[in-house]
């Protein structure tokens, strides 16, 4: 099997041919094996074998980028990119001069007539608070031009709630067991049944947005300059963040700036940490040039090697020598020939592998911007909520989502009601009050596993009674129901009454459905 050429890039196009067979001149890409995503953990794995049929002349590459975008957050996976031999030639020598090396090995096209496929899979870290779509990206390369040809969209499934027994052991030692989210009873719910909260209006409205960004460099400068390689992209993504909170003077007020500097652990540890310094102050210089933030407004800092990301990014990764590299990691000193032992260990392949894949993401800089944002009106927050619901509080969102549903939306649209309410929770994943309103859509709509996630956080608070004692319903545990309703007439004794009359009334119905016969 032949080796692709890996890149981390960020790319940005218009025009687009939605199609799984691209067509560039002569030169045809098809998925012999069509691209498909699955879940390990919280990495989210990314599989397809890709094949080239035809020829490309001259500069012109032909690459497919996977990336998976959430809002203005794109997490971007290695690429595959296919070279005339020529082009592989002049990469390899840009290569050979880079400050900032591209991890993996260069495919060539193969001139037979039957060219073997190239087979792909990687896998990376998608936070929780994320929820995008995965894309695969078709684009030809030339040595100054880049062209989207293709953008498809790659089925993502939905990322499974972890409710292993191991988990419900630990739980149940610290006092916090719920019963499996599993259903034994069919309840259709409506907004009489659970408990919804207002919340308190935020005072003041303080935000933070943070990004991570890779800019590339010339061999050891660390001005950036926005032609240069894939930078313009990568810019064009700062843009997106930085573009609303700078723009309107009226509605966002910018407090601080905050830049760190990384580096890999390649080279010495006192040029890294230089390097890290010096780029995180180029970064200070753009911001200032284009958006106007005085120096004193942008802190900066560099950290140098990034060994904990690397020791991160090895205990996820399916290496071979992964125990033997992180024996090393934990127990020699960066200044005690760490790196060294890292180079020489299985004569250099770990390593190798490590230079071409996982050191390109440590060299990065993580940027924080502290701003603080006006309240708004109903009709502004129901706009917002769908482009920029960070900015938005709690209670705002709590508007609209009363504003958008009943029990009219239930009747129509069961699935979908409340959805708002797991934006706040989303964003609000520790407040008690959006947890208790996101577990009672959640119970709604049947979604026992968001309002499994949601209770557990909250099932100590006398406000959250009554939804427990709805979902100890549905999970077919009647005698806690009725004890968590008795429990919620101090804190809400309407719906907790309507609840104790409508179970007494499924229970002369379906009696015999006891708590025994509905044990696993």
């Amino acid at each position: 099997m032949k080796k692709s050429f890996i890149l981390f890039a960020l790319i940005g196009f218009s025009t687009l041919l939605p199609t799984r067979y691209v067509q560039a001149g002569n030169p045809t890409l098809h998925y012999p094996t069509p691209p498909e995503a699955h879940w390990q953990g919280d990495s989210l794995v990314v599989r397809f074998s890709s094949q080239l049929s035809g020829s490309l002349s001259g500069p012109l590459s032909l690459h497919v980028i996977p990336l998976y975008v959430s809002g203005n957050d794109t997490i971007r996976y290695p690429e595959v990119g296919y070279f005339t031999p020529s082009g592989a030639r002049y990469y390899r020598r840009q290569e050979t001069f880079a400050d900032t090396k591209t991890p993996g090995d260069v495919q060539v096209v193969n001139r037979q007539r039957r060219p073997q496929p190239v087979d792909y899979q990687q896998q990376m870290a998608i936070p929780r608070s994320y929820h995008g779509k995965l894309l695969l990206q078709q684009v030809l390369r030339s040595c100054c031009d880049d062209r989207l040809l293709a953008s498809e969209t790659v089925a993502v499934p939905e990322r499974a709630v972890v409710i292993l027994d191991t988990v419900y052991r630990t739980v149940e030692l610290t006092g916090n067991l719920l019963p499996p989210p599993i259903a034994a009873v069919s309840v259709p719910l409506f907004e009489t049944n659970v408990t919804f909260i207002k919340p308190k209006a935020e005072t003041i409205k303080e935000r933070t947005a943070v990004t991570t960004i890779h800019i590339n460099y010339p061999v050891n400068d660390w001005k950036v300059y926005p032609e240069f390689s894939t930078n313009a992209a990568e810019l064009a993504r700062v843009n997106k963040i930085l573009s609303p909170v700078t723009s309107d003077p009226t509605t966002y007020q910018v407090l601080t700036v905050s830049i760190v500097g990384y580096a890999s652990p390649e080279d010495t540890y006192e040029h890294n940490m230089t390097l890290s310094e010096k780029r995180a102050g180029g970064m200070r210089d753009y911001l200032k040039e284009r958006y106007g933030f005085p120096t004193q407004q942008v802190s900066v800092q560099g950290k140098g090697e990034d060994w904990n990301g690397l020791r991160e990014a090895v205990e996820k990764s399916d290496m071979r020598a992964k125990a033997a590299i992180l024996e090393i990691i934990d127990s020699y000193d960066i200044f005690d020939g760490r790196e060294k032992r890292l180079m020489d260990l299985q004569g250099g392949e770990p390593y190798k592998y490590m230079l071409q894949t996982l050191f390109p993401p440590l060299r990065r800089m993580e940027m924080e911007i502290d701003y603080r944002v006006r309240a708004f009106k109903p009709d502004e927050a129901g706009e917002l909520i769908g482009s920029r619901p960070q900015d938005l509080s709690l209670q705002e969102m709590y508007e609209v989502a009363q504003a958008e549903n009943n029990d009219q939306t239930i009747r129509r649209q069961r699935n979908e009601y409340g959805r708002e309410y797991d934006i706040a929770v989303r964003y609000f994943p520790d407040d008690d009050i959006a947890n208790i309103n996101a577990s009672s859509a959640a119970l709604v709509r049947g979604d026992l596993e968001l309002a499994w996630l949601c209770l557990g956080r909250v099932k100590d608070n006398p406000l959250a009674a009554n939804n427990l004692g709805v979902y100890h319903w549905l999970c077919g545990k009647i005698s806690e129901a009725k004890q968590y309703f008795l429990k919620a007439q101090e804190t809400d004794p309407e719906r907790a009454a309507y609840n104790l009359d409508q179970l007494q009334k499924w229970e002369a119905e379906f009696g015999h459905s006891t708590d025994e016969e509905t044990k696993p």
